[in-house]
Parts: structure tokens; sequence; C-alpha cells
């Protein structure tokens, strides 16, 4: 009787714990184990990078929680994995097309900078030629005033005259002169209102591509550029460093039991918004990892990590 009762202890025993392991199982399951899996060429990636960047992902975590939850084992069943797709794409395609806007910026830069100057230029040569034109217009006219005078009195003395007639060549090679350098404003005012013209005409389609680009790409997006199925993390899209690693931290928050959070700033909010360089847990964040995992590693963690070791060396 006891024999049979104890037995039934032990069936009871045995159900119950594996009841609870199966239903915590994904409940903070650390440390846990990963490796990489597949690493799509397409991501221009070597396996030394990819590693780095997961290693920077699970240290956001790590460093919150002051302890072991992750480490890299080439036998784990747990993987990431980088699958290119039309998300990756598209992403290379905003890179390609940012790359594009970011040139035309720098080309209308560039030519204001031109005009900047041609104008310094422009307004340089026309306040000399105003102050030579009204030098000029005050020498002509101290020389009309002389020339009437010695015409009210009958004419001017032969070496008057001659000064006189040496005076108008100056003063009509001086006339000559600004009337060249008048063309010259005149052809350096065309160029400016022909390189403005063309600056405005860029700067309008620069605009138009900027709001084309907007509305293509300029919105908050929820994080389909990752996913975690648990046994694998999954990583489709990327658009830079910063990026991937705080996709992988939310992955990582998930594969520890973490659901989502409300803090717009936080890591496992549902949006990815404008992501730092280094992404840091917000206190909606650390209050979850709290909540699941606790400030250290509890019984409930090492008998998970004793039941895994143990069917790892069964099988």
């Amino acid at each position: 009787m006891r024999l049979r009762f104890f037995t039934l202890f032990l069936i009871t025993l045995t159900l119950a714990g594996t009841y609870w392991y199966t239903a915590t199982a994904y409940v903070c399951p650390v440390p846990l184990a990963y490796r990489l899996g597949t690493l799509d060429t397409d991501f221009n990636l070597t396996e030394e990078e990819a590693r780095a960047y997961i290693e920077q992902g699970a240290s956001v975590w790590e460093q919150a929680a002051d302890r072991d939850l992750f480490y890299y084992d080439d036998n784990a069943d747990f993987t990431i994995n980088f699958t290119f797709d039309e998300r990756q794409a598209r992403a290379n395609s905003e890179a390609r097309s940012s790359a594009t806007l970011d040139q035309r910026r720098n080309e209308n830069e560039q030519l204001l900078t031109t005009i900047g100057k041609l104008q310094a230029d422009y307004e340089g040569l026309l306040e000399n030629y105003n102050q030579a034109a009204a030098a000029y217009e005050e020498r002509l006219e101290q020389y009309n005033q002389t020339v009437q005078r010695y015409n009210d009195q009958g004419g001017a003395p032969q070496s008057e005259f001659e000064a006189l007639q040496a005076q108008q060549r100056e003063l009509n090679e001086e006339a000559s002169s600004l009337q060249n350098r008048a063309s010259e404003l005149n052809e350096l005012a065309g160029q400016l209102n022909d390189l403005q013209s063309e600056s405005n005409q860029r700067v309008e389609a620069y605009n138009r591509e900027v709001r084309t680009f907007n509305n293509r790409y300029g919105h908050a997006h929820e994080f389909t550029q990752g996913d975690y199925q648990g046994g694998s993390i999954n990583i489709y899209k990327f658009s830079s460093e910063a990026e991937l690693v705080t996709v992988l931290a939310h992955e990582f928050g998930h594969a520890l039991g973490i659901g989502h959070v409300e803090d717009e700033s936080g890591v496992m909010y549902y949006l990815l918004t404008e992501e730092s360089e280094t992404p840091l847990l917000t206190e909606a964040d650390q209050t979850e990892l709290i909540d699941v995992c606790g400030t250290s590693e509890g019984w409930q963690h090492t008998i998970r990590r004793a039941i895994r070791n143990a069917l790892a060396a069964i099988t």
C-alpha cells in the first residue's frame, strides 16, 4: 500500500514538474545558450561581425541585470538567424535613396556657395564701378564747366585748349573703360540670375524628392526587422549598426519572456523609433526585467538549468 502510494506520489510529482518546466520553459530561461545560425551573404556581414552585434544586443540586458543571461555555444539549439528578404531589399533601397538625397543636398549647398562668392564679387565690383562712375561724372562736369567758361570768353588760349583736348581724351578713355566694366557687370549679373534660377529649380526638385522619401520611408514601424520564434531569433532587416543592435536587444528581451512596454523610448516598445548609438533600457524595460527574471538567479532558474543539462546529457 505504501509502495503504491509512493509510486503515485512520484508520478504526480513528475507530471507536476513536467508541466511546470514546460509552462515556464520560456520564462527567463537563463543562462540561455545561443549560436549563430544562418547568415545570408546578402547582408554583407562576416560571422565575426554578426557575432559581435549579437553580443552587443545581449549585453544590453546583462549590464542592466548585472549577471550573465546569455552565452555562446556552438551546439546550442537556440539560434540567431540572418535571413535576407524584401524588408532588407527595401532598406537597401532606402539607403540608396538617402545617399542620393545627401548628394543632391551637397550639390545644392556647393552651388549656393558658388552663388554667394559670385554675389560678393559682383557687389564689390559694382561698388567700385559706382565710385569710379561718380568720380568720372564729377570730372566730366568740371570739364564741361571749364569748356563753357572759355566758350563764353570767346575761346581758350592755345595752351589751355591743348590741355582741354588731353583731358577730353582721358575722359573718353575712362568712359570707354566704364562701359566695358558695365558690360562685365551685366554679364556677371546674368550669370548670377541663371545660377539662382538653377538653384531654385534644384531646391524645388530636392524638396519633392524629400517629400517622396518621407512618404515612402519616413514613418515609425513595428518591429518587422526581426522576430522571436521560441527556438530562434530571426533578423530580416537593418539600416544601420545601431538599428541592428536595437532589434537584437528587443528580440533577446522576448527570449527572456518579456513583452512589450508602453514607454515609447523603451527597447521593448512595439514600434521602432529613433534608435540611439547604444540602446539603453528605460525604467519600464528594467521593471519588466525584474518582474520576469528577478534581481538574481532564483531556484527556478537553477532547477530549469539542471533539467536542461540532464535532458541534453540523455539526448
